[in-house]
């Protein structure tokens, strides 16, 4: 508050009596986004709402008591003080002097030459409510204390870390072109929907790297009160400011705080006797990110991933937990380093070599690719020895098998063919990744045409088209039929290099089991996925479910291995888990590959009179044991067993007496069902027929 030896006084600290006009906040604020007293210095009186003298903004924010009823003109305003001469406390009523300014596009009071505390108010916070009406609307309350009641849900924590930001959304926001082709008005009226029902909640601190790191419940993020994206907030409460191109929420309290999306310790069970993953590893390198360039095949490109090695061992110790939480047959790795050639692929054997540490010796092997392409990121294939073998050579697709696939943008893709150890059974996966939406392709007359596809969407189209080609021309000379496309497709599944893959006749299998509401990335607040399993028609009646598990893309990366951007409180939020092992999610497909039913035998034959042997049996190529099981009119016989048919017009009934099953019915059918371990069933019928050595019946 003011002096205690002056209380209420004006305090100038020496300076000139005021010289500038008095005027309301509202009037200052305006209807437009400008203040019509850009450049003026004014006196202005008002409550404060949000104190931050003391923090790293340098001033407070002051609210009409008594606004002007005109929703689109802000009663509150920030004044920056800068020099803090004079304490003000939430509640004090306080005149300053100073000149209106435009900072960076947020109206304030800056350049103050007085400020004085002349008594207490009430106030209230007036609450809003998402979507904004248009995109001016926030403006009519920068400046102001408000509340919004309903539940939003946390989307974007991508500066969360650095900036203590999080983007709260009226929902999930799918991304426009997972649910909508690019162009369409759809898709467009989704990209402004979106856009309308966001805001960003920030911490009330302008610096990086923020200690400690505040939840949206106002209390310390720390493991024992995290968050996950999809959880809820409500009444979120403070003031809207403007700054670095987006309005924000400075809380005053914290929010009413709901966890709706608690982690799963495991991915959901996807059942089959094959499974098979793809799973974006985020740059893991065995080399370390000095700044040289000393990465890729040529040893003259700059590293990716861990900047230490401490960083190394912690990225290591989460991507390996996660592929063996996964513990699939075969799993595509995408974004592993391309080691140059000449000697063990260092970072492929050391990250088998971690999980092996896990799961027991010899678990996992990897494809020996050596370099595939020139970039300092590649694809790979790991799988079990013990499940599956190699069916011949791997194939690589790049620009020398098909110009269209332009590998100079996508990384080239690998194939290779997998049989099936418990069953003889094979077939192909193709792992990829192609051209990401980040960097353009102006060069190849493929910008950005701004429908929602991003750059590059020709350059991914045309090597898609390429792969599937390539796949139907038996990529690995094996001659199989069973194909899986698997990988990060930088495309979201209704932009046109998914539409080229499902035209050749292949089936999006995340689509199929999860929805078009399936998701393995955020970018921007918006979900969708990148991340896919296509089968091709062949495979697909050999899927027996699809799953992402969701161990990256909820999670803010906060958690993750970087110490980058993290004081050493936030570096020791890490724990040695797969959660935020990288920035996408990993897909898991289940596969019963022998899809044929087992053989069956059946026989009735009468021996004499009213009495018949059963004789049944079930064979099985990959099942020695299938399950096998007769009956005749539902009553269950066992094969070799005696039965008497007694012909009668009275309902179904059954008795034993001594070795012989006794059976009343008015026709009599011999019905044998086979089912083998992968859930391959038959049923052969049979009539009873005299016995080679007897008379007809």
């Amino acid at each position: 508050g003011p002096q205690a030896e002056s209380p209420g006084l004006l305090n100038t600290a020496g300076g000139p009596p005021p010289t500038g006009t008095m005027e309301k906040i509202y009037d200052i604020q305006g209807p437009g986004m400008v203040s019509p007293f850009e450049g003026q210095q004014v006196i202005i009186e008002g409550v404060v709402t949000s104190d931050q003298q003391d923090g790293e903004f340098n001033g407070f924010n002051l609210q009409e008591v008594v606004g002007d009823g005109v929703e689109e003109t802000s009663d509150g305003i920030f004044v920056f003080e800068g020099g803090n001469t004079v304490e003000v406390n939430i509640g004090d009523v306080v005149k300053v002097e100073g000149t209106v300014v435009e900072f960076f596009g947020m109206t304030e009071i800056t350049d103050v030459t007085s400020v004085e505390v002349t008594g207490t108010a009430p106030f209230e916070a007036t609450a809003v409510t998402l979507p904004w009406a248009d995109a001016d609307q926030p403006e009519w309350y920068e400046g102001m204390y408000v509340t919004i009641p309903q539940p939003l849900t946390i989307s974007e924590y991508f500066n969360f870390d650095r900036f203590g930001e999080i983007v709260l959304t009226t929902g999930r926001h799918a991304n426009p072109t997972s649910v909508y082709d690019p162009g369409s008005p759809e898709a467009a009226a989704l990209a402004a929907e979106n856009q309308l029902g966001r805001i960003t909640l920030d911490d009330n601190r302008s610096s990086q790297n923020p200690d400690p790191a505040i939840h949206p419940n106002g209390e310390v993020f720390d493991l024992s009160n995290r968050f996950r994206g999809g959880d809820i907030v409500e009444n979120v409460t403070g003031v809207i400011n403007y700054a670095f191109g987006k309005y924000r929420i400075q809380p005053t309290q914290g929010a009413d705080y709901t966890a709706t999306n608690p982690r799963q310790a495991a991915p959901d069970g996807v059942g089959g006797s094959l499974q098979v993953a793809s799973f974006n590893v985020l740059n893991y390198f065995t080399t370390i990110d000095t700044g040289a360039p000393i990465c890729g095949p040529d040893g003259l490109q700059g590293c990716r991933g861990a900047d230490s090695a401490e960083e190394f061992i912690r990225q290591r110790t989460k991507i390996v937990s996660a592929i063996a939480d996964i513990d699939a047959d075969i799993v595509g790795l995408i974004e592993i380093q391309n080691f140059p050639a000449g000697g063990v692929d260092e970072p492929l054997a050391d990250l088998v070599a971690g999980v092996n540490d896990i799961l027991g010796a010899g678990t996992y092997d990897y494809v020996e690719t050596g370099p595939v392409g020139d970039d300092a990121i590649k694809v790979a294939l790991i799988y079990k020895p013990a499940t599956v073998s190699l069916n011949g050579a791997y194939a690589v697709l790049d620009g020398s098998v098909d110009p269209r696939f332009n590998d100079d943008k996508n990384r080239p893709a690998l194939a290779q063919t997998f049989t099936q150890l418990s069953n003889g059974e094979s077939l192909t996966v193709a792992i990829n990744h192609l051209k990401s939406k980040g960097s353009n392709c102006d060069s190849l007359g493929d910008p950005d045409t701004g429908d929602g596809a991003g750059n590059c969407n020709l350059t991914r189209t045309a090597a898609a088209e390429a792969l599937v080609d390539w796949l139907a021309g038996d990529a690995t000379g094996t001659g199989e039929d069973d194909v899986l496309i698997i990988g990060d497709l930088n495309s979201y599944d209704k932009e046109d290099p998914i539409d080229a893959i499902v035209a050749g006749g292949y089936t999006d299998m995340v689509a199929a089991a999860l929805g078009e509401f399936a998701y393995s990335f955020v970018f921007s607040g918006q979900w969708g996925y990148l991340d896919y399993a296509l089968a091709n028609e062949s495979l697909e009646s050999a899927v027996t479910g699809t799953t992402v598990w969701h161990i990256n893309a909820d999670e803010p990366d906060i958690l993750d291995y970087n110490t980058d951007f993290k004081q050493p409180a936030q570096q020791a939020l890490y724990e040695p888990n797969a959660f935020r092992a990288s920035d996408h999610d990993p897909v898991i497909v289940g596969l019963e590959l022998d899809r044929t039913a087992p053989e069956i035998s059946a026989e009735l034959t009468r021996l004499f009179g009213k009495v018949y042997e059963v004789s049944y049996s079930c064979t099985d190529a990959s099942d020695p044991s299938p399950t096998c099981e007769g009956d005749i009119n539902g009553v269950p016989v066992d094969d070799g067993q005696i039965v008497v048919l007694i012909r009668s017009r009275r309902p179904v009934a059954s008795w034993t007496i001594g070795d012989f099953l006794f059976i009343r019915g008015r026709a009599f059918t011999l019905t044998v069902t086979g089912t083998d371990q992968a859930g391959n069933t038959d049923s052969v019928s049979v009539k009873p027929r005299r016995h080679p050595r007897r008379g007809a019946l």
